[in-house]
């Protein structure tokens, strides 16, 4: 699939940005169910999901494929610490949401199993937030 086809199908607007790493495209509304339906029938592979605290108690997601030797990145943002799950569709996504949730409380709408995978026993998920003091710094 190439990254044309890829925007439009995705309804994005704004183009790609070529980085060293390779292709990013940003979309605070990233319908990421979306996504991960295009990119997994177009064989591409979920490489990860990275996580960092954003302002006001989001987190900013960039969700990492590997299309045809290729790295596209998609970034999106929660809205109200939720973000759908793609586990239903990229079950290789199982740990990483997992994870993301034990370190910054984000909600992945529709999974059944959020066990912890780095949390002690009684710890609340969110050891990462966002941080107004030291500029969201964690």
């Amino acid at each position: 699939m190439d990254l044309e086809t890829l925007r439009t199908q995705l309804g994005h607007h704004q183009p790609w940005e070529k980085r060293e790493d390779g292709w990013w495209l940003i979309d605070p509304r990233l319908d990421v169910q979306g996504m991960a339906d295009l990119l997994v029938q177009a064989e591409a592979r979920l490489v990860t999901i990275t996580a960092r605290p954003a302002p006001g108690g989001e987190c900013r997601l960039a969700y990492h494929w590997d299309v045809q030797g290729e790295l596209h990145t998609l970034v999106t943002t929660t809205h109200e610490g939720s973000v759908a799950s793609i586990v239903a569709i990229c079950p290789a996504a199982d740990w990483i949401e997992r994870e993301i949730h034990d370190y910054f409380a984000v909600d992945f709408l529709g999974r059944q199993d959020l066990r912890p995978l780095v949390l002690r026993p009684g710890d609340p998920p969110g050891l990462f937030h966002w941080d107004e003091e030291r500029g969201g710094q964690p």
